[in-house]
C-alpha cells in the first residue's frame, strides 16, 4: 500500500490546489482518503482504477477533477460505468478490485490468475510465458505484477 502513501499520506486537507495536479487522485481508495485503517486492498483498488483508465483510454470520472471524484467514490460509493462490451472477467474483476468492501477485494494474486487466463484467451499465448509463472520473475524479491 506504499502506492496510496506516496500520493495521500500524512494529507488532511486534500485541498484543490494540490489535488489538480495528482491525476491518481481519482484512484486513491476511499478509506484512504477517509483516513481511515487499511491494508494492502488501497492497491488493489488502485490498480483497478489504473487498469479501468488503460482499458477504457480516459480517466474515471474524466470530467471531475481528482478531488471531486475521490469524493464521490468515497462519500458516495459512485464507481466508473463499465461499458457493456468489455469482456465479463474484465467486468467482473474490476467490480471485485473496486468493491466498497476491502476486505472482499481480491489479492493481486487472483487478479494475475484472471488477467493470465484473459491473456491466453484473447491473445493465445502461452502459460508458460507470462509474468506470473514465468522462471524470471517466479523467484523474484520484487513485485511480480503485470497490467496484462
Amino acid at each position: 500500500y506504499r502506492f496510496s502513501e506516496c500520493i495521500f499520506r500524512g494529507r488532511s486537507d486534500f485541498s484543490p490546489r494540490y489535488s489538480n495536479h495528482f491525476f491518481l487522485c481519482n484512484t486513491v481508495a476511499p478509506e484512504v482518503y477517509k483516513h481511515m485503517d487499511y491494508t494492502e486492498a488501497v492497491d488493489v483498488y488502485s490498480y483497478a482504477m489504473i487498469l479501468f483508465y488503460l482499458l477504457d483510454g480516459k480517466p474515471p470520472w474524466p470530467y471531475d477533477n481528482g478531488l471531486v471524484a475521490v469524493r464521490k467514490a468515497a462519500d458516495d460509493g459512485d464507481r466508473p460505468l463499465l461499458p457493456r462490451h468489455w469482456d465479463e472477467r474484465l467486468q467482473k474483476l474490476l467490480q471485485e478490485s473496486w468493491h466498497e468492501n476491502p476486505s472482499l477485494r481480491p489479492p493481486f494474486k487472483e487478479i494475475l490468475k484472471v488477467l493470465n487466463a484473459y491473456s491466453r484467451d484473447q491473445f493465445r499465448t502461452d502459460s508458460d510465458h507470462n509474468f506470473s509463472t514465468h522462471p524470471d520473475f517466479a523467484d523474484a524479491k520484487r513485485c511480480n505484477c503485470a497490467l496484462m
